[in-house]
């Protein structure tokens, strides 16, 4: 504890030139506005005593966020003495305990329908093949992503392990063909990811998921009666009797297809009849379960689509070490909502804003503009962004 408290101490003081100037923030105050236009918002902002706006505590979010040298909440306080930070952000001063109290009244609503305004936005992922194409904005990858949360966050505590652990998870639907998060919920470590799946189920969805999700039987039955799809995986320990096997092609059989067909599962089956394919990868076997039809979807799709769902595992590694989403400026589970919509809104904007998910090399290079080191024609030229005319 002492030596935290000593290093913290001895950062140096944030300097004006550290802090640069970064227009995303100005793209997501004009979508605030517009999604608060009708909306009211919390009593507490009305009072003439308050100086702190909710425009004000968001933009500020985001800016520690997007900026490489904020992170903490007292470092955003700081900035927020600085001069061009107010400038560029519309903000004033900002105290600890008015950053700190604001996160209970904010709307983390506000941020989601700004989330959802610029995940739409969003399209053209090259390199898709064409026969997914019809699956494009409904085939979703489904996984939740843990963070550790302080002991004194007794919202989130998680479980008893060595002493009392807490945790933040992160349930998130990711566009496999656009490489994009869709759909956000935050709730603590303990909640059932299959259970928040049955809570935010939308009809025409289509759902890849890993081992966790085809270990309920039930639940494959309760997404066809809800108007979803499913791609799911099953442990290598399950139990199945086949019913009916499919003739594999050649196509298939190259991308690793073993068997295709229609099977009963568990010891004592109890529920209808899926289609089972089996994949036989450098690694090891999957099993994977679909609603879909072998006339719809042949085999070798269903490989393809499932290896494709290790794009929602390097969004979740991009999001914490390349964008940095690692240190809570929050701690209440409102303002822990607010700030990872904050984080998801960032990956949006620099995808809207770079044409690709950036980098290590491109984050590099962006904080050397942030910091005056680069120029925009640079930084513009390392990015592959046209000038426009």
């Amino acid at each position: 504890m002492l030596c935290g408290i000593l290093a913290a101490r001895s950062k140096p003081p944030l300097r004006e030139q550290d802090l640069g100037r970064w227009k995303l923030v100005e793209d997501f105050q004009a979508r605030l506005a517009e999604a608060a236009g009708a909306a009211a918002p919390a009593d507490t902002f009305a009072d003439p005593r308050r100086k702190l706006a909710q425009q004000d505590y968001l933009s500020l979010m985001l800016f520690g966020l997007l900026n490489p040298v904020v992170d903490s909440m007292r470092g955003l306080c700081a900035a927020s003495h600085v001069q061009r930070v107010q400038k560029y952000l519309g903000t004033q001063s900002v105290s600890l305990g008015s950053f700190s109290e604001a996160q209970q009244v904010i709307d983390p609503g506000l941020l989601e329908k700004v989330f959802h305004e610029l995940a739409a936005e969003q399209h053209g992922t090259t390199g898709v093949d064409p026969r997914l194409e019809p699956y494009r904005e409904r085939l979703l990858a489904i996984d939740g992503t843990l963070w550790p949360a302080l002991p004194r966050m007794a919202w989130a505590i998680w479980r008893y392990q060595n002493g009392c652990q807490s945790a933040v998870k992160l349930h998130l639907k990711f566009n496999l063909l656009e490489q994009k998060p869709v759909g956000a919920t935050v709730r603590n470590a303990k909640r059932c990811e299959r259970g928040v799946l049955r809570e935010v189920l939308q009809v025409g969805e289509f759902y890849v998921g890993d081992r966790y999700y085809g270990e309920d039987y039930a639940l494959f039955g309760e997404l066809e009666a809800a108007g979803c799809s499913y791609l799911l995986r099953l442990r290598q320990e399950a139990c199945f009797a086949v019913i009916e096997e499919f003739a594999l092609t050649e196509e298939d059989r190259a991308a690793g297809v073993t068997f295709d067909g229609l099977v009963r599962l568990g010891a004592r089956p109890q529920h209808a009849p899926v289609r089972l394919v089996r994949v036989q990868t450098s690694e090891s076997e999957l099993l994977l379960v679909s609603d879909q039809p072998h006339a719809t979807l042949c085999a070798a799709l269903i490989a393809l689509i499932y290896r494709c769902r290790w794009r929602i595992e390097l969004f979740f590694k991009w999001l914490k070490c390349i964008l940095g989403c690692r240190h809570w400026l929050a701690e209440s589970e409102r303002g822990v909502t607010v700030q990872i919509y904050c984080a998801l809104i960032a990956a949006l904007l620099l995808l809207r804003h770079t044409g690709r998910r950036p980098t290590k090399r491109d984050m590099e290079m962006i904080r050397f503009y942030l910091a005056g080191m680069a120029s925009l024609e640079e930084l513009m030229e390392a990015l592959q962004i046209q000038k426009s005319a």
